[in-house]
């Protein structure tokens, strides 16, 4: 992060600060090179702008939130965000955030910890975040907030309270025409939240329809989500056809931009090809996400790529299914922990393998229960999945 040095050549703080506030909105909008841009043009005024502390502060906070952006549209390292966090950080411990500032300082934290998939730690960033949301005027600002919540409690399975910040975002975006890409978004996390209530049907309706609304947008990254997620959903409805065409769609669309869900589709897509025991074809896509998650330092799909090398493409090397399994459940996603051990247990039960399939039953069912008792939010719970099932 280059330090900010102000000459005594006066530029209003307010008419910057209207800049630095365009450049939020690109960011939110995920706009990178118009975001790029404005950034640019925010560092040129700083440098002419009349003293004003609070201006510089937002500049660093927009700052990280500007490669919180990038991590996920152009799959920046997480890593490369130490040192923007180990700056704000260092500030907010000073105690130089108040106010709003505050709140945006916890709101970002929050997005910072999931994307490094520290998921108690985002939801506590979020919960202080939302004792300060009261400072926060902007309906479509709440929205926003209300939206990231969301989508972390989702990640956890936690489908009553992600379904409510959805609906409480959805009710605000849907207001304003102009927010479509939120509003997509929002339906992204509520069809979603059916996909985990088992409602695949009306789930696929909600991510045809978010199809059509991307191609009419013209949002390429949203056009990819839509065949993503549709190609989850048929996978889930067992027509592994459709959902080998719309995943092959979502990968050519996130491989020309490099967008971080390019690792997502090419594992679901690896996965499929397994499930239609194409097990050749499944491996060049197994190899192929493996490396660029290794490559983008992904430790989430490091490990969910040992799984299926551990079920299909390894010699009986069930350890680094049991490895991925640590991983997930010390990082609280118990969902993904009982959707695979309920998978792989179906797998060794339908080959006979009784010991196997009930180990692995054994763990899903464990992981249901964390869920449910509430675990997966509470810090203060110990870790009950360990590399061998259950302790």
């Amino acid at each position: 992060m280059r330090p900010i040095l102000l000459d005594k050549t006066k530029i209003p703080y307010d008419l910057v600060t209207k800049k630095l506030n365009a450049w939020y909105t690109s960011i939110k909008n995920d706009q990178v090179e118009k975001a790029e841009r404005i950034k640019k043009e925010v560092e040129t005024e700083l440098v002419n702008m009349e003293e004003n502390q609070d201006a510089l502060l937002y500049y660093q906070l927009l700052e990280f939130r500007h490669e919180i952006m990038l991590s996920y549209m152009e799959s920046k390292k997480i890593d490369d965000l130490n040192s923007s966090y180990e700056t704000i950080k260092e500030i907010e411990e000073q105690g130089q955030l108040t106010g709003m500032l505050e709140y945006y300082y916890f709101f970002f934290l929050g997005m910072y910890e999931f994307r490094r998939k520290e998921l108690t730690s985002a939801i506590s960033a979020y919960r202080i975040a939302e004792t300060k949301l009261y400072q926060v005027e902007d309906e479509i600002e709440r929205a926003e907030f209300f939206f990231k919540v969301s989508y972390v409690y989702y990640y956890m399975k936690q489908t009553y309270f992600s379904m409510n910040y959805a609906n409480r975002a959805l009710k605000i975006f849907k207001n304003y025409d102009e927010y479509a890409v939120q509003t997509l978004r929002c339906q992204f996390i509520v069809a979603g939240n059916l996909i985990d209530s088992l409602e695949f049907e009306m789930a696929l309706q909600q991510f045809l329809k978010a199809l059509d609304i991307a191609e009419d947008i013209k949002i390429d990254h949203l056009i990819g989500m839509s065949h993503m997620n549709i190609g989850i959903c048929y996978e889930e409805l067992k027509d592994y056809d459709n959902a080998a065409n719309h995943l092959d769609l979502s990968i050519k669309i996130f491989e020309k931009s490099e967008h971080s869900f390019l690792t997502k589709a090419l594992f679901a897509m690896a996965h499929v090809e397994a499930k239609r025991n194409n097990f050749n074809v499944a491996q060049e896509y197994y190899l192929q996400g493996k490396e660029v998650a290794e490559k983008n330092k992904d430790k989430e799909y490091t490990a969910k790529f040992k799984i299926l090398e551990g079920l299909y493409f390894a010699n009986g090397e069930y350890h680094l299914i049991n490895e991925a399994f640590s991983y997930l459940a010390d990082r609280k996603m118990f969902a993904d922990v009982e959707n695979f051990a309920t998978e792989i247990g179906h797998y060794f039960h339908h080959r006979g393998n009784l010991e196997l399939s009930n180990e692995y039953y054994r763990i899903s069912i464990e992981a249901r229960r964390r869920i449910k008792k509430g675990e997966i939010i509470n810090e203060d719970q110990p870790n009950s999945i360990d590399s061998n099932g259950i302790q």
